[in-house]
């Protein structure tokens, strides 16, 4: 379902493709793992400070079945606070913010 990935363009010239990566990366690791990977996947951003240095805190989630998980990485370049959704499909999986769900697409997910 996510072979081809794909991004919107608010999501390439907004999110680094460091993240980029990580987040498929993610998804390919829930794929290697043998679970069930739901057709949405949720990715929460923020970013957290520990000991004088910057993470981006990423929880990885999805609803069905329910899944959570929560890293962390110190070599993220720019972190960010953003909401990340990646919708798969028969072409392959978009990566987007929330907001640019279409009206039907979020009707009937």
């Amino acid at each position: 379902m996510f072979e081809q990935k794909y991004a919107t363009s608010l999501v390439a010239s907004s999110v680094g493709i460091d993240i980029q990566i990580i987040l498929w990366e993610l998804i390919a690791q829930w794929e290697k793992d043998d679970f069930q990977v739901d057709a949405r996947q949720i990715f929460e951003l923020s970013i957290e400070y520990a000991g004088g240095e910057v993470f981006q805190k990423i929880v990885h989630r999805q609803e069905s079945p329910q899944r959570v998980e929560t890293f962390y990485y110190k070599t993220i370049r720019y972190p960010i606070d953003a909401m990340i959704w990646v919708v798969g499909s028969e072409e392959g999986g978009e990566m987007m913010l929330p907001n640019e769900v279409k009206e039907s697409d979020a009707s009937t997910s």
